[in-house]
């Protein structure tokens, strides 16, 4: 059966934001594609083998199960593993997830001596690759500067790992105020060049997010780590003059009831809408279980083929409700668009992202399982007002589905 929401996930747009990234880079830097959090709500698996497709040379994920589930779904690159999936405090579990390490070709992060001790006691079958992680000023996980150099060395003295990493992270590179970014770079610059005569032949140098892929180019080291702007989001609105990006995501469904309420009516939980008219009122079958907030409730559009109609009363935990009157007459059935890949649209994300107060990743991210991902290609037909997507389903790359 098809669901009753839809998330099409334009593969098109995301070959295009995976080469406008591609040519901020100078020639040889690498791109590892975040795939982490189901690819950032996306579909990892519509994602993972279009970006593989694409040319993208590593993936980084935060835990084994999506590191696992990456390599099931075709991902034969690099995986590196940004959680320390070794924490676990019982040894028989840290054993079985060192087994899947090997098993499936992982690379860990390494972020301090205790995570190399229990690597050492649990003996793996193989050698395991492994990153360094220097916490450069952001203050989660990584080693401290001056822990650097001792923990790269207990690392090459661990038979059992080889070094092929060494990373950090930046905590405002999408900010217009720089300190903060300056220092964390320079800062793991140093780290660098002090450590750099016991690093590895062809050890990769990484530390560039989205942000500083587009507009820091010293930060770019032997790989990049975009992943808003893979999925076509904007770190920051002023970054639109240096890249063109095209949103991945457009999510829609229908309505599932049409009917006509009297003034002084009520709408949803908590009577926060009353009508104050006659009211046409549209149902649709998603609420806040589906990743639409609550606190979009009164406070937002849903698109229609005739029009914005805005969203009235509570959104609840599978339903909304939305106010007809002013457009033309809509039947039951009538796909409605949830979240747009317009930019600029009241329903994009990053729309909904500054109406909440929050940022494009969250209204992503929070996108539930009851939606269906389908692979969709600018070779398919778009009726004009953006209405229901047609699937080529003449092939079967264009017919990929993925339930979330």
């Amino acid at each position: 059966m098809q669901s009753d929401l839809i998330a099409f996930i334009n593969t098109d747009h995301l070959a295009h934001n995976y080469s406008a990234l591609r040519r901020c880079c100078r020639p040889g830097v690498k791109l590892c594609a975040p795939l982490k959090a189901d690819a950032y709500g996306h579909g990892v698996a519509i994602v993972a083998p279009a970006l593989q497709e694409a040319g993208a040379d590593y993936a980084a994920v935060a835990t084994l199960d999506e590191a696992v589930e990456l390599r099931e779904v075709g991902w034969q690159r690099p995986i590196l593993v940004l959680g320390n999936v070794l924490s676990a405090p019982n040894p028989a579990e840290r054993r079985e997830r060192i087994a899947v390490v090997v098993e499936y070709d992982l690379t860990l992060t390494i972020a301090d001596q205790a995570t190399v001790q229990r690597l050492l006691l649990a003996e793996p079958a193989e050698r395991i690759s492994v990153h360094l992680k220097i916490d450069s000023g952001m203050g989660r996980m990584g080693a401290l500067p001056a822990q650097a150099a001792a923990l790269l060395a207990a690392v090459l003295r661990a038979r059992c790992l080889h070094a092929t990493g060494l990373y950090s992270h930046f905590a405002t590179a999408d900010f217009g105020d720089r300190a903060l970014v300056a220092r964390q770079l320079a800062t793991f610059q140093q780290v660098s060049a002090e450590i750099i005569a016991n690093l590895p032949d062809g050890l990769l140098r990484h530390m560039a997010n989205s942000a500083a892929t587009i507009t820091l180019p010293p930060a770019h080291f032997d790989m990049v780590r975009p992943g808003l702007a893979l999925y076509g989001y904007l770190p920051a609105p002023r970054m639109a003059e240096q890249i063109d990006l095209k949103p991945v995501l457009r999510v829609v469904s229908h309505l599932s009831a049409v009917k006509n309420l009297p003034p002084g009516h009520c709408v949803g939980y908590g009577r926060t809408f009353t009508t104050r008219r006659p009211t046409r009122l549209g149902i649709i079958p998603a609420g806040y279980f589906d990743g639409l907030p609550r606190s979009l409730s009164n406070e937002a559009v849903v698109g229609t083929p005739h029009g914005d109609a805005p969203i009235i009363g509570r959104i609840s935990m599978d339903q909304l409700a939305v106010d007809l009157t002013d457009l033309p007459p809509l039947r039951v059935g009538t796909t409605v668009t949830l979240i747009d890949d317009t930019p600029g649209r009241p329903n994009a994300v990053a729309t909904l992202a500054d109406r909440l107060g929050t940022i494009p990743y969250e209204v992503t991210c929070l996108l539930g399982r009851r939606i269906q991902r389908v692979r969709f290609s600018q070779t398919c037909d778009l009726p004009p007002n953006r209405g229901q997507t047609k699937l080529n389903r003449n092939s079967a790359a264009r017919r990929s589905v993925s339930q979330s």
